[in-house]
């Protein structure tokens, strides 16, 4: 049985349906009364009594399995051990769908608090999926529908103050029928339009139907205070000017006279209204600035920064209501930052080019399809998925579709300084059921997340302008919600890949704000560099903003096995992955467009196998994948850094989290094991930044900083196949470079000495501060022949002269312990290449998630590198060692 306790806060929108109260809310406050609500499941038509029946108290929940809220009800049965695990092989195929898309109920049991005089008692229901009939002990309270639609009940006359009370909810799900003209994308938005399947995931039985939200029981008085919003307006930046936000409800029948007063910290910020008198069954706006409480305007605000550019300082605003002569009616927290959102379309003849606190950002980033196709990930389990993108020096994620609708999602996106491009949930340019319910569902996205800094962008439709009209009602729907409710704080923009003006999937039309999406297979690494095109020839020969680019993504073979069954564990062919329904289709690694054909994995496998020979088994097709994987991600980030302002301004991959075990679009995989794509993108998105282009032989140096850096040395060195520096290719030069801009050091030469290179041979770049400080190192692999480094093979086997010293442990914040190691290639014959760390447990199962500061990295002979890995103490209780293999091992 699973126990939950919620805590969130009472902040609403409210509407009176009869004498019932009803809140559209877009958060929850504390759970006064730590009331825990024990869920159970059954399908509504294998219930035997009605709705009144259903939601007594007395009624009994024999044979009723326990249920996850939130969840969905297909997890709920995962869970309940009544299907095998939908993970592996093709399980997730073979469950009868028709068992979930069904209505579903939910009922829950409690006993209710004792109540002080005027208390009130609220149910509340941050979020469902697709329809909700809400009971309480025998009455219906009320009908949500859409995603984001919440409710707040106040079921103070009903309570049974001495035995038990019960909720009842029927879920009901959205609806798939493309046979007859009505997928769920777009016509059920909206909802999670990717659980009828996509080319990355599964259909999702039940189409991921459930309370799948919070739920909370609480108390106030008779006065609640809902939709905090603190706006903040950043003259410059030494100065915020705020603006306090939110709405005051009265349950009584009578008038009531109170005091709002609330504090801001840092700062110790105090505002305390004068005497508010609220009429009987009323709502009150109060709004309050600089005009009316000079405190509001903040001398030297501590700002919000991206990832890379500063720290992520976060405000905490403590609001609460008290009633003249009767004490603290309510009281709500909301935290908030400070920074100012602008950009521009004309610095760049034509891309769109993001500013934060007036610095300029390069985009660096990835899509984030969904954080789960079951809808498992929750709270804390958002920390290591949203780490990651900070560890790889992201500064943003796009909530593709609007999937993510979590706040957690939000919050460690605030924390660790990671922009969110917030799509709502339209794909193309597809019709909808309902736009008054789609408008009801975006006012309350924007109102429940209005606050979170991090988000920078809202956007109307994945691929499509919402509706096919930029003017149309849809359209409107989401521009009004924004205007109403947000203001001018952030960018909109109607289509994710390109303007209005551009015809969907063409290449007329003149817009260069976005250039495209795709394309979402790899290609050479001079291609990145030289040739910008994208999957639709949308503005053509634009680096620009790139909402969308990808590549095939292979795992580890450790997590390889975890989901796949013994008899594929082989080589993946051409021939093999040319299907519709074997396992390796299953899972996304297909030729078939709707089975991820779009990451081309013929020429993926045929890439690996022409670069550094053909696979001789599993493990070592994914030895191999990884080098690529590494290389090929690295190029696609390093041709937007090398193209900078030149028109470049951003790129976020597709995609940088796993939903679903695949072979396909991801960093880090279902499991957390970091790919080489992780690496990649972390080292060409760090902040400060030497890398090469293999197109031209130019060394430059990135500095995403917002201030110049000067007496900078640039480094390169090349290495044969022994280990040994080539001499006649090494390089220096001292260069300073201004804020947020490139600089070219030097140019290689590609001829000089050629005689000298071995087969496969290195480049290693380094830059130093002017004291000396080591700030970027980059390294390269190379073969005489562009992309041939099959001579990998003949490099001398390292084996056990890889050395890993004790490791030194120390605490981290969080809970979490920082293994420090010390490793060496003692070998005197040749380097230890793409050296691969994984900490693994007494057991020798790999310990996950951890935190590596590098990976895939390489040690010439006597090299010694120092390794950092943080991990939850709690997994290393069993006991643990690192295991550190090269390429050539």
């Amino acid at each position: 049985m699973r126990l939950i306790r919620y805590i969130r806060s009472p902040f609403a929108k409210h509407v009176l349906i009869g004498c019932t109260c009803f809140f559209l809310l877009p958060i929850f406050a504390l759970a006064q009364n730590g009331i825990h609500l024990q869920w159970k499941l059954n399908p509504q038509n294998e219930t035997a009594g009605n709705s009144v029946q259903v939601s007594s108290p007395a009624f009994k929940t024999t044979n009723w399995i326990n249920a996850i809220v939130p969840g969905t009800v297909f997890y709920s049965y995962v869970k309940a051990g009544k299907e095998k695990d939908p993970d592996y092989a093709d399980n997730i195929d073979k469950v009868d769908k028709a068992k979930y898309n069904r209505p579903y109920w939910y009922r829950a049991k409690f006993a209710a608090p004792k109540l002080d005089k005027g208390k009130r008692l609220w149910l509340k229901f941050n979020g469902i999926n697709k329809t909700a009939e809400i009971y309480f002990n025998g009455q219906h309270l009320g009908t949500l529908r859409g995603l984001m639609e919440r409710g707040i009940f106040d079921i103070t006359k009903w309570i049974n103050p001495n035995g038990a009370n019960a909720i009842a909810v029927l879920i009901t799900p959205p609806v798939n029928d493309p046979q007859h003209n009505h997928g769920l994308a777009n016509w059920e938005s909206p909802t999670y339009i990717c659980s009828a399947s996509w080319d990355w995931m599964p259909e999702v039985p039940g189409l991921n139907s459930g309370i799948t939200d919070t739920v909370a029981i609480s108390t106030t008085g008779p006065v609640s205070i809902t939709d905090p919003y603190i706006k903040t307006d950043l003259p410059n930046n030494y100065l915020a000017n705020l603006t306090l936000n939110a709405q005051l409800h009265n349950a009584l029948a009578k008038k009531v006279t109170g005091v709002l007063k609330a504090v801001i910290n840092p700062g110790n910020i105090v505002v305390q209204s004068p005497e508010i008198t609220l009429e009987p069954n009323s709502n009150k706006v109060i709004s309050y600035d600089k005009n009316s409480f000079p405190a509001l305007s903040i001398h030297n605000p501590k700002l919000w920064w991206p990832n890379g550019y500063g720290s992520q300082s976060i405000y905490s605003c403590k609001i609460e209501f008290e009633l003249k002569g009767a004490g603290i009616s309510d009281r709500v927290s909301k935290n908030f930052g400070i920074r100012k959102i602008t950009s521009d379309s004309t610095a760049l003849k034509g891309p769109w080019r993001l500013y934060v606190n007036n610095v300029p950002i390069l985009i660096k980033g990835g899509n984030w399809g969904m954080s789960d196709y079951m809808l498992k990930v929750r709270e804390k389990d958002y920390e290591p998925r949203i780490r990651f993108h900070k560890e790889m020096n992201f500064n943003m994620i796009r909530n593709w579709t609007g999937e993510v609708t979590d706040e957690a999602f939000y919050d460690y996106c605030d924390k660790y300084g990671i922009m969110v491009w917030d799509d709502f949930w339209l794909n193309n340019m597809g019709n909808i059921d309902s736009v008054g319910m789609f408008k009801r569902n975006a006012i309350e996205k924007v109102k429940k997340f209005r606050n979170h800094p991090s988000i920078v962008i809202w956007c109307g439709a994945n691929e499509g302008v919402p509706g096919g009209n930029p003017n149309g009602s849809l359209s409107n729907a989401i521009k009004d919600a924004i205007k109403d409710n947000d203001g001018s704080d952030r960018l909109y923009f109607p289509r994710s890949n390109a303007g209005v003006t551009n015809p969907n999937f063409s290449i007329h039309g003149g817009s260069r704000n976005l250039s495209g999406s795709g394309i979402w297979e790899n290609v050479d690494p001079k291609t990145y560099f030289t040739d910008p095109h994208n999957g639709y020839l949308f503005s053509q020969n634009s680096y620009g903003l790139r909402s969308e680019l990808g590549m095939a993504t292979f795992v580890n073979i450790e997590s390889f096995k975890k989901f796949m069954p013994k008899e594929y564990w082989v080589v993946p062919t051409p021939e093999a992955v040319n299907s519709k329904t074997n396992m390796w289709a299953r899972h996304y690694f297909s030729t078939d467009g709707g089975l991820g054909g779009g990451s081309n994995p013929v020429g993926y496998i045929n890439d690996i196998n022409r670069s550094y020979g053909t696979a001789t088994s599993l493990d070592d097709f994914c030895k191999k994948a990884q080098l690529m994987n590494l290389q090929t991600i690295k190029a696609m980030y390093e041709s937007w850094n090398d193209h900078m302002w030149h028109d470049a301004s951003g790129m976020l991959i597709w995609m940088s989290q796993s939903a679903y075990p695949t072979m396909i679009w991801q960093t880090y995989d279902y499991y957390y094991d970091l790919t080489g794509a992780y690496f990649g993108a972390k080292s060409a998105c760090e902040p400060v930044h030497i890398q090469w282009n293999p197109a031209t032989n130019s060394v430059k140096v990135i500095n995403n900083k917002p201030y110049s850096l000067q007496g900078l040395m640039a480094q390169a060195t090349v290495y044969n196949s022994d280990g040994k520096p080539v001499s006649g290719y090494s390089k220096k030069a001292t260069i300073s470079i201004e804020q947020t801009s490139t600089r070219e050091a030097f140019v290689l030469d590609s001829t000089a000495n050629f005689g000298k290179l071995s087969d496969i041979h290195f480049l290693r770049l380094k830059l130093f501060n002017d004291q000396g400080k080591l700030l970027s190192e980059n390294f390269y692999w190379m073969g005489n022949t562009y992309l041939d480094y099959t001579a990998m093979k003949k490099l001398p086997k390292i084996g056990a002269s890889i050395k890993v010293g004790k490791p030194l442990a120390s605490k981290a914040p969080n809970g979490h312990t920082t293994l420090t190691y010390s490793i060496t290639n003692t070998s005197t014959k040749g380097p230890a290449l793409g050296i691969r760390a994984q900490l693994l447990n007494n057991k020798g199962e790999q310990i996950l998630p951890a935190i590596f500061d590098d990976g895939y990295f390489t040690l010439m002979p006597a090299e010694n590198k120092v390794l950092r890995v943080e991990v939850d103490s709690k997994l290393l209780g069993s006991g643990y060692r690192i295991s550190a293999k090269a390429f050539n091992n």
